[in-house]
Parts: structure tokens; C-alpha cells; sequence
């Protein structure tokens, strides 16, 4: 029987599953060695690998502007609303959506509602 009959058999098949599982377990034991290594009781070589640092709002981190300032005011359309686009609101640009569909550039919006970056705008017609 020449090699090539031998590995084109189920044989074949049954020896890459083995070194497959092989290969696994040796990976998971790998992975359970690093992760019990440490000298104190939650520290561990893997938790050198996450962040576990807070970034807080008193030490000046903050994720979201706060832009409740602008409820009730009133701005003009720099881009088409669609629902979503910017206004200028006492020269600054806002990024916005509309309540209702489609809001012209140029027209007068107001601020009806903030929750957190989200702006909500309200067409004002004459």
C-alpha cells in the first residue's frame, strides 16, 4: 500500500481530528495557566491586558457636551434636515435632527428637547 493510499483514507481524517483536539486542549490550558498566574488573588498575567481605569467627570473627563444650555432656542438650518443634519445656533454649529421629515437649509428651527447628544428640533413657520 503506497503512502498516498494510506493518508487518503478515513484514517487521514481521524488523525487531523486528533491533532486538532490536541491542539485545543493544549490551548485552553495555555489560556487557564496565564490566566492563574499572579500574586495577589484577582491579579492575574491577563489583567495586564485590560484596562481597568475610570475616566471620571470631576477629573475633567466628559464623553458628551452638555447642551442643555440651547433648550428653547432658536437656530437656522446650515444643511438640509433629512432628518438629521446642522444648525447654527448664536454662531455655533449644532448637530441636530428633526422631529418632523424634511427641513429646508435656511430654515428657522427650534430646540424642543436635549437628552444627552441627541438634539431635537422643531420647524417654526410663519
Amino acid at each position: 500500500m503506497s503512502e498516498v493510499q494510506m493518508f487518503s483514507s478515513s484514517g487521514a481524517m481521524m488523525f487531523s481530528l486528533t491533532c486538532y483536539a490536541i491542539i485545543a486542549a493544549l490551548g485552553i490550558v495555555v489560556i487557564l495557566y496565564l490566566s492563574s498566574r499572579g500574586t495577589k488573588k484577582n491579579e492575574s498575567m491577563l489583567d495586564e491586558l485590560v484596562l481597568d481605569e475610570r475616566q471620571k467627570n470631576r477629573d475633567g473627563y466628559t464623553s458628551v457636551t452638555d447642551k442643555s444650555k440651547f433648550l428653547g432656542a432658536t437656530g437656522v438650518c446650515v444643511t438640509d434636515l433629512r432628518p438629521a443634519g446642522t444648525i447654527t445656533v448664536e454662531g455655533e454649529p449644532l448637530d441636530v435632527v428633526a422631529e418632523g421629515s424634511f427641513v429646508k437649509k435656511g430654515d428657522t428651527v427650534k430646540i424642543i428637547n436635549v437628552d444627552g447628544s441627541r438634539v431635537l428640533v422643531r420647524q417654526i413657520l410663519f
